[in-house]
């Protein structure tokens, strides 16, 4: 659905350290993350966004109160979500400042 929106994609990726050298290797414009990844957090994956001043979506069944503190506030769209919910959140975010 997202490259039928017109955008390329990289991934999935299974785990937190895939990821990490995804994200070495390559710049992203955007990441979709669920907070469970290969069984464990993808907080460190957050951060790390972060600090590349790259945007994020948390996709999951999590609510907003289980993230830690300082990503309780970030972009989230719960599962299960509409197709085109998830575009048009991708697309706001892109054209955001």
């Amino acid at each position: 659905m997202i490259q039928d929106a017109g955008y390329s994609v990289v991934g999935p990726e299974a785990s937190v350290e895939a990821t990490r050298q995804v994200l070495a290797q390559q710049r992203v414009d955007l990441a979709l993350l669920d907070v469970i990844l290969g069984g464990e957090t993808v907080f460190p994956i957050s951060r790390l966004l972060d600090s590349l001043c790259t945007p994020f979506i948390f996709v999951t069944v999590c609510p907003p109160a289980a993230l830690p503190a300082e990503f309780q506030a970030r972009p989230l769209i719960a599962k299960p979500y509409r197709p085109a919910d998830l575009v048009s959140f991708i697309q706001a975010i892109l054209k955001s400042p």
